[in-house]
């Protein structure tokens, strides 16, 4: 597929249910760090902390864009896998499942933006919605019978409900 997922989210939590690696090399019994940071959840799906693309903050509305993010890059097999399974293929995350994983993530965020672009270059739509109605979105933006947008999804406030859609 050829699309690009990020992740922004507003504080740094522990994030110890994910795997953090980076590469290294040892040097007169001293290891350094080499290359990137990155989270692992499960087999298939991989986290690469990265700066904000220029793109996505013009887009965001200007209280979220003017927030200090910390943002994730989602690699990995793990959104091939999911478009399988939204379109009828049977699965085996492991126990770690896609919807899980951003589950875990988004909700103990007081707040989060979730990128969709399609063809990594494409946004058509923002969304505010809760985190049970983004991944519902994600989903069926999945489906291949459906007309595919780019989005991007801001949380609510910690206690709004319900979803809207926001000219962009």
């Amino acid at each position: 597929m050829d699309a690009c997922f990020e992740i922004l989210l507003s504080t740094r939590q522990t994030l110890d249910y994910l795997e953090c690696h980076q590469e290294s090399f040892t040097w007169g019994d001293v290891e350094y760090p080499q290359g990137e940071k990155y989270y692992l959840w499960g087999k298939y799906i991989k986290l690469v902390e990265r700066e904000i693309p220029s793109h996505i903050i013009k887009r965001l509305p200007s209280a979220y864009g003017s927030m200090q993010w910390l943002n994730f890059s989602v690699q990995g097999k793990g959104l091939d896998l999911l478009e399988s399974e939204v379109n009828g293929s049977v699965t085996d995350w492991e126990g770690k499942s896609f919807d899980k994983f951003l589950k875990l993530i988004l909700t103990e965020q007081p707040q989060w933006v979730v990128i969709f672009e399609w063809h990594c270059d494409r946004i058509d739509s923002l969304y505010q919605q809760n985190v049970s109605e983004c991944i519902s979105q994600i989903k069926n933006n999945l489906q291949w019978d459906n007309n595919r947008e780019g989005f991007i999804v801001i949380s609510f406030p910690e206690n709004g409900v319900g979803s809207s859609a926001i000219a962009g």
